[in-house]
């Protein structure tokens, strides 16, 4: 099967659209292609199993966190507003827990799957194999997952702000907090392939800035893929394959410099 390298040396409003084309594109591999369908079985697995623990350790967890910074009111109304306190407090853990723990846990898994993504884009990858590489690689990713988390808090809590503006705050807001976290989600998905070639976490702010269309459109696909009933199983390894596609559409338009044989940039 034919894989093309996405062209993404031209500029234009146009990005948002190929974004998102591309984050489909990954999508539809996995169930074409029968190499990456196999490879995808194994992280679609550890998924599974990552968000039900995920959410059945926040059902418990979260009730504590709110209740030790908040003692619960005795009137109707205080009681009301804590339960929407828990709710959100749980959606927002759980959203940012969706999106970093099932990549970590599953990040010995996703190097097979990225490789094969590049090899039918016709990109021979000699990864160097041994325990050090991929600790190597497994503590890039988790140091840059960390980061990025705090990104998107601050982020977000700055964005607060927002609501300050009379009439228009909460309409602002809800786009301007979606837009962040489709910022946020493309460079956690591109980092995949990324510490994979150990780049360092300022290729991805340099892309964000450079091409924030094209992050866009790429982060809201994958946004939505998320919340797909069954279909979001296939979420995280369709996301490999898709910022694989995006990552060496970014090589190919000297958007980044060209990793070397040995996985490193150059």
């Amino acid at each position: 099967m034919a894989v093309t390298v996405p062209d993404l040396t031209r500029s234009s409003a146009l990005d948002l659209f190929r974004g998102f084309g591309i984050a489909l594109r990954g999508l539809g591999l996995v169930f074409s292609t029968p190499a990456l369908s196999r490879l995808a079985l194994g992280v679609a697995f550890v998924t599974v199993v990552t968000l039900v623990g995920l959410v059945a350790g926040l059902w418990f967890a979260v009730p504590a966190l709110v209740g030790w910074a908040w003692t619960p009111p005795d009137t109707w109304w205080g009681a009301s507003l804590f339960t929407v306190a828990e709710i959100l407090v749980f959606l927002l853990f759980l959203v940012a827990g969706a999106n970093t723990l099932p990549m970590m846990l599953a990040a010995p898994l996703m190097d097979p799957i990225s490789i094969a993504t590049e090899r039918l884009l016709g990109v021979e990858v000699r990864s160097e194999e041994g325990v050090k590489r991929m600790v190597t690689e497994v503590v890039h990713a988790v140091a840059n997952g960390l980061v990025r988390l705090v990104v998107l808090a601050l982020g977000q809590l700055l964005l607060l702000l927002v609501l300050l503006i009379p009439g228009l705050g909460g309409p602002l807001w809800s786009v301007l907090s979606w837009t962040w976290t489709a910022l946020w989600l493309s460079a956690a998905h591109l980092d995949v392939p990324m510490a994979r070639h150990l780049y360092p976490f300022d290729q991805e702010l340099s892309v964000l800035r450079r091409r924030p269309l094209l992050c866009v459109g790429f982060g809201a696909a994958v946004a939505l893929m998320l919340w797909v009933p069954v279909l979001n199983c296939f979420f995280v390894p369709a996301a490999v394959i898709s910022s694989t596609l995006l990552f060496r559409g970014l090589v190919a338009a000297g958007l980044l410099p060209a990793p070397k044989e040995s996985g490193a940039p150059g």
